[in-house]
């Protein structure tokens, strides 16, 4: 069976316009090619794909089930031709960190900062990556670790627990529950939920979406979807329309509030947590150095204790299978010093260009902003359990 990419591409055009001509103009190429090579794609599978009618081009069952995963095809080698070009433009010395604009705040600001002061000769690029994007560029090589929140659900991606806060219902400021000092998930079964859409960058599509709809949940009840949201723009728009509420970051109280938003206590629901991720197997020392120093920074920063306290290793996960190239490494001590920049440097250095969260959030009954929560210290050799797996499956 030969069938060669031009066959999907040309396809997949065809059944998103519902035209030959309009596909055609998509493409860039004549119309008869393009029928020519479409009419070749059926005969090679032995199935009709289309049927053309007067009004259009519309799929039929075979061609809707083939569509699926078409697309699905394209979309892994449009990934897997990112991640090449992007390995092979990798400089010893740069490292280039992702951030999810549901992980921004306070602290990872920080913790970039103490990096850049601990190996100033190390270039670091920071890119932001929407709701829609878990994995914020691991899976397409365009960062090399990545600041998250779990569950990254994806095959070779390590995480690493640095910190943990609560979570809050996020409702219209007008509606009958926003008053409350706190709502449990039985308080609001029954309302519609604002979701954020679909993966695209290869993670499960939904995992990500599902942990923040707490699903399953104990009862069993199946949330009711209002609308999707890509960027967090979309998603505050939406719940201040009322068209649902969500569960966000205590944190995000701070940042996102919004005239027609309320943030309300959420009791019983389990809380998030801020985590460092990164390729499994990545042999980059680069990628090893970030995330140790970060891993101890973020205890220190939650505990107040000294450089000392901080620990060469920090609170964390550790590949039992894996050499690590900081196993014996006499500069690792001295790179644990740094904790202490994370007070000189927090308060001096300026955010990056996308604004970002502050890791404090005030609490909904007193107000007053309660500490990080960081993972305790565990031995170099023992795995954390992050909030959902430490390797994603």
């Amino acid at each position: 069976m030969n069938i060669e990419l031009r066959h999907l591409r040309y396809f997949t055009a065809v059944a998103e316009e519902a035209s030959f001509t309009g596909a055609a103009r998509r493409m860039h190429v004549a119309q008869q090619v393009l029928s020519a090579q479409v009419r070749q794609l059926e005969e090679t599978l032995g199935v009709q794909l289309l049927e053309r009618t007067s009004k259009g081009v519309v799929l039929t069952p075979a061609g809707a089930a083939f569509l699926e995963a078409a697309k699905d095809t394209l979309a892994s080698l449009d990934r897997a031709v990112a991640a090449a070009r992007n390995a092979a433009r990798a400089v010893r010395g740069e490292l280039a960190v992702g951030l999810s604009v549901a992980a921004g705040g306070e602290l990872p600001t920080a913790l970039l900062a103490a990096f850049q002061q601990a190996e100033p000769e190390v270039e670091v690029r920071l890119r932001t990556f929407e709701l829609d994007q878990p994995a914020a560029g691991l899976l397409d090589h365009s960062t090399d670790v990545s600041f998250v929140r779990p569950p990254v659900a994806a095959p070779g991606i390590r995480i690493r627990k640095l910190a943990e806060e609560p979570r809050v219902f996020v409702l219209p400021s007008g509606h009958p529950l926003a008053a409350r000092p706190s709502l449990t998930m039985a308080d609001v079964a029954g309302l519609p939920w604002i979701v954020a859409e679909d993966a695209t960058d290869g993670s499960h599509p939904t995992r990500w979406r599902d942990e923040w709809l707490v699903r399953p949940r104990p009862r069993g009840d199946q949330p009711i979807i209002g609308a999707a949201a890509r960027t967090i723009d979309e998603w505050r728009e939406l719940v201040v329309a009322g068209r649902g509420i969500s569960l966000c970051p205590a944190s995000a109280e701070i940042y996102y509030a919004r005239p027609g938003l309320a943030f309300v206590r959420a009791d019983g629901v389990p809380p998030t947590a801020l985590c460092a991720a990164w390729r499994a197997g990545d042999t980059n020392p680069v990628v090893h150095c970030f995330v140790e120093l970060v891993t101890a920074q973020a205890r220190a920063a939650s505990t107040g204790s000294g450089p000392g306290a901080a620990g060469a290793h920090g609170p964390g996960e550790r590949d039992r299978h894996e050499h690590d190239p900081y196993e014996h490494d006499p500069q690792q001590q001295a790179r644990s010093t740094a904790a202490s920049a994370i007070r000189r440097s927090s308060s001096a250095v300026s955010a990056p260009a996308t604004p970002m969260a502050p890791a404090t959030w005030p609490s909904a009954s007193t107000g007053r902003p309660p500490p990080i929560s960081a993972s305790p210290a565990r031995p170099a050799n023992e795995a954390t359990a992050a909030p959902s797996d430490s390797m994603a499956e």
